[in-house]
């Protein structure tokens, strides 16, 4: 009887083993086209901030105390990692990069490949558990492979694939029911690019509803210790640098990127085409020195106001629904995951071309049609990201409100929106009567 209990679970570990590693194998095809493919000094404006900041530091500079940097401070390590990992890359030019900054960037690169192949592994451990057909973990393992080619740019060169992975590792742990080890990455997560924090409400409703309340509280405990523990000693060495730069993360006004702003200067391309006045509309850099662009004009700061207040009623209205819900916990648990970051980004008042890797590692592990039709609206966002930035158009939008590219970040935004409505229409809208929706009828296992 143990001998035939253990093979189905030999098969069943071999399988995923060797998912595993076509899923690696396919990361590293995709970065290495990309490798042939990108433009070369291909290192854009935040690589060079990382090294200036990481020099800094390795000078025996605080953070925050010694010196103001724009994000938190989870993020450090990718940071200061690269400036030590093949040589010191203090000496560091960029215009064109000499040699201690190609080994820098050569470093930070290696850093990235490698958390895209944990958020990878992460993902199929996630979708063994969720028992996804082969087929549908094949794309979406897929899909995650190939985000340097479908993001481009912002995936590379940008440190958001830190938090997605230790995104990816939360949802892994939850699904197998190890909340408290899921808040805990949520917890390091969110000390590193504050968003995990929308997931974790999630983790807590899940973790409520399947193992109690204690274990609902001792997750978010988890989440919050974690979080403590890297802010703590920055914290201590200058309180109102830390808490300013969080206060400057969590505020501003609205950026020139996001879906109302690209609908709002699209209505004003479109009435000025027609001949009608409209308001005067103007782009400038945000206020607290975060590299933002944000948009200037008539009702802008009382529409800024307003996407707030209409993001926080979303997610609690999300948050209530989910404690309602009488759905498998862990199909529930991937959902809303991904539909609490997509809203978001829909509604939230900045929207930086890099944020669509957030949503990487949660769109794949929706099940049934919903997920299919959510990861091909993703898709089509990636890719029309990819198109965005960089390039001319958004060099043309902020300059003159350029038409063409302006419809091209709408067409973006519409579809970011429509993989949040996908996410989130009742399930029986979405399949004809008598169709699977792909949930898993038990709840999750210990």
């Amino acid at each position: 009887m143990a001998l035939r209990r253990r093979r189905p679970r030999l098969a069943e570990s071999r399988a995923l083993a060797a998912t595993v590693a076509a899923a690696l194998a396919a990361v590293a095809v995709a970065f290495g086209a990309w490798a042939a493919i990108r433009p070369a000094n291909d290192s854009g404006r935040d690589l060079p901030i990382y090294e200036e900041d990481a020099s800094i530091i390795l000078d025996g500079n605080m953070p925050y105390r010694d010196l103001y940097i724009e994000y938190p401070p989870g993020a450090l390590p990718m940071f200061v990692l690269p400036a030590v990992m093949f040589g010191d890359a203090r000496d560091a030019h960029w215009s064109p990069p000499n040699d201690a900054g190609r080994r820098y960037h050569r470093a930070f690169d290696s850093l990235v490949v490698l958390l895209t192949a944990a958020m990878v592994t992460f993902t199929a451990l996630s979708l063994a558990a969720l028992r996804r057909p082969m087929r549908t973990q094949a794309i979406s393992l897929g899909v995650v492979a190939s985000s340097p080619l479908l993001i481009g740019h912002v995936f590379v060169e940008r440190y958001d694939v830190l938090p997605a992975a230790l995104t990816a590792a939360a949802l892994a742990a939850a699904v197998r029911g190890h909340y408290r080890l899921g808040g805990a990455a949520l917890g390091l997560g969110a000390a590193a690019k504050v968003y995990p924090a929308l997931v974790l409400p999630v983790l807590v409703i899940v973790a409520a509803r399947h193992r109690g309340i204690r274990e609902s509280i001792m997750s978010a405990a988890s989440a919050v210790a974690a979080a403590v523990l890297v802010f703590l000693p920055f914290a201590i060495a200058s309180w109102s640098a830390t808490w300013a730069m969080l206060r400057n993360q969590l505020g501003g006004g609205l950026q020139v990127e996001t879906l109302v702003s690209s609908m709002l200067v699209m209505t004003r391309n479109v009435a000025e085409w027609v001949g009608l006045a409209t308001a005067e509309l103007t782009v400038r850099p945000e206020e607290h020195g975060l590299g933002r662009d944000v948009l200037h004009g008539a009702g802008i700061d009382a529409t800024t106001t307003t996407l707030n207040v209409l993001l926080v009623i979303v997610l609690c209205l999300l948050w209530l629904a989910l404690a309602r819900s009488k759905n498998d916990p862990r199909e529930d648990l991937v959902r809303y995951s991904a539909l609490s970051v997509a809203a978001a980004l829909v509604l939230g008042t900045v929207l930086s071309a890099q944020y669509i890797t957030w949503l990487i590692p949660l769109i794949p592990l929706v099940g049934g049609r919903r997920g299919t039709a959510a990861t091909l609206c993703f898709v089509a966002a990636a890719a029309l990201t990819h198109a965005w930035f960089p390039s001319d158009a958004y060099g043309n939008y902020l300059r003159d409100f350029d038409p063409s590219a302006t419809s091209l970040l709408l067409a973006r935004n519409l579809a970011l929106l429509a993989t949040a409505l996908v996410l989130a229409v009742p399930v029986r809208r979405l399949l004809p009567n008598g169709a699977s929706s792909g949930r898993t009828p038990t709840p999750a296992s210990a």
